[in-house]
């Protein structure tokens, strides 16, 4: 995801809700804090008290470049792929029944990478500033074609994806 990171201060007792909150869902305290902050101005969004965000702003990779957000920054990024890999976690376990048919190793394809980051990408999109039920019925129309190719890519070969920490080829920049 394209952004730009920032420093938060809390007070102890409001950090330490967050940590439990992280660790009750098994996330870093910086993605669930994003979260949060995500919700929160998007609520102010829907009450009037901010502007609709523009379109180009939001889906261009910062600095002007003209890299999709769901791709990684040119030269590597670390922190766009973790952020990144949790986001497709979350995918996998808001759908695990469109995606069980995902191959361990996907992030070695470029293909499977870059459709479930978009997949990934596209469904933080609609939860953060969705306004069209339009935009779910698309997103629901592809995540369902994609878990038909997976199925029919299939094979009994391969093992089944299980979400969890990422593999040290993914950590690594240039390295999917």
């Amino acid at each position: 995801m394209s952004g730009r990171s920032i420093k938060v201060v809390l007070a102890e007792p409001y950090a330490a809700q967050l940590d439990a909150l992280a660790a009750g869902g098994g996330e870093r305290v910086a993605t669930v804090a994003g979260q949060l902050i995500r919700y929160a101005l998007s609520e102010a969004v829907k009450d009037g008290r901010l502007p609709h965000p523009r379109p180009a702003a939001h889906g261009a990779q910062g600095g002007g470049t003209g890299r999709a957000h769901w791709l990684e920054p040119y030269g590597g990024d670390p922190v766009w792929r973790a952020e990144m890999w949790g986001q497709i976690v979350a995918l996998h376990g808001r759908y695990p029944r469109h995606l069980s048919h995902l191959k361990d190793e996907w992030w070695t394809d470029d293909s499977h990478t870059e459709t479930l980051c978009s997949l990934a990408s596209w469904r933080a999109e609609i939860d953060d500033y969705g306004t069209d039920p339009r935009q779910e019925l698309a997103f629901q129309a592809a995540l369902a074609d994609y878990g038909n190719l997976l199925r029919q890519e299939g094979g009994g070969v391969a093992k089944a994806w299980e979400p969890g920490a990422p593999p040290s080829e993914w950590t690594v920049n240039g390295e999917s």
